[in-house]
């Protein structure tokens, strides 16, 4: 019998989120997320990201960000096929270490008033000013990562209260040990560290790669770096497969490509023989089945 899967608990409500967005164009049906690495750093080294590793960033500028011309282009591609979806600063770098992350907010909702921006932080560089600044511009979730202890929870909800949010705006998310688990649904990252080091203890350690089972996430969105490189999925940390870059084509040219189309047909067959995918330890079905069973009936069209 499987072994039980550690659930994030703020995984149904992103799954809701991406159900209720899934569009088509031209009977194709796109992703519904795009997580955006906004820049090469972050002020942290979580022993369960692979920014720990000793030697992860020494090929990356800690100077770069996201350039804002490159930003309004993909802006303006995804205005032309009507993308209404899901946008998540996240990826491998702290997007609160950009002081002017809020026009990237503001550029992103006024191009693409019906989208939906998230921010993933660690909080550090939180404040009520900052926080007021970026709802103005226009975000709609804050989710605070906490991996200090449960003293965050009273810290970063006053935080909220002093800065007039509700619990839509800001959502605490726990990254502290407790009960068995660190609250999150963990991963290898791609074959980059050791994740059987932070399951919970009522998983089973995964042993044996690649996993023979589907996995969704190519089906339902995109990652993009803050160079431009678009990669399979956000578990492909260490850029295995870089499937186009938006300074050079349209991204919807680089969604439809038989690059992309290739990767999904072998792992809709549950076939992972391609990295990253045969080194990844994530089920990589608890969301998304939707955007996989459309995607399924339009290949078979």
């Amino acid at each position: 019998m499987e072994s039980t899967v550690y659930i994030d608990p703020s995984t149904a409500r992103k799954g809701q989120i991406l159900q209720n967005r899934l569009q088509f164009h031209d009977s194709l049906p796109m992703f519904s997320m795009i997580e955006l690495n906004m820049l090469g750093r972050c002020n942290r080294r979580c022993s369960f990201c692979p920014v720990s590793l000793p030697d992860f960033y020494d090929n990356i500028d800690h100077r770069a960000k996201f350039d804002m011309e490159l930003y309004t282009k993909l802006m303006l591609d995804l205005k032309s096929i009507g993308y209404e979806g899901l946008f998540m600063y996240s990826g491998l770098s702290e997007p609160l270490l950009i002081k002017n992350v809020d026009d990237y907010v503001a550029c992103t909702k006024t191009i693409l008033p019906n989208s939906r921006v998230e921010i993933i932080t660690n909080g550090d560089a939180a404040t009520v000013k900052r926080l007021r600044r970026l709802f103005a511009s226009g975000l709609d979730t804050l989710l605070v990562s906490m991996y200090d202890g449960p003293e965050q929870i009273e810290k970063f909800t006053k935080l909220g209260q002093d800065a007039q949010l509700n619990n839509e705006q800001l959502v605490l998310r726990r990254r502290y040990y407790e009960d068995g688990n660190y609250g999150l649904t963990v991963s290898n990252r791609g074959g980059l560290i050791d994740s059987n080091s932070f399951r919970d203890e009522e998983e089973a350690e995964v042993v044996e790669l690649p996993l023979q089972r589907s996995c969704y996430y190519p089906f339902y969105m995109v990652k993009i770096d803050y160079d431009g490189d678009v990669t399979i999925c956000s578990h492909d940390w260490d850029k295995k497969w870089v499937i186009g870059n938006i300074a050079e084509a349209h991204i919807w040219d680089i969604w439809k490509s038989q690059a992309m189309h290739s990767v999904k047909a072998s792992l809709s067959q549950s076939n992972r023989n391609m990295a990253p995918c045969a080194n990844c330890d994530v089920h990589g079905d608890v969301m998304g089945k939707a955007h996989f069973e459309a995607w399924m009936q339009w290949s078979q069209t």
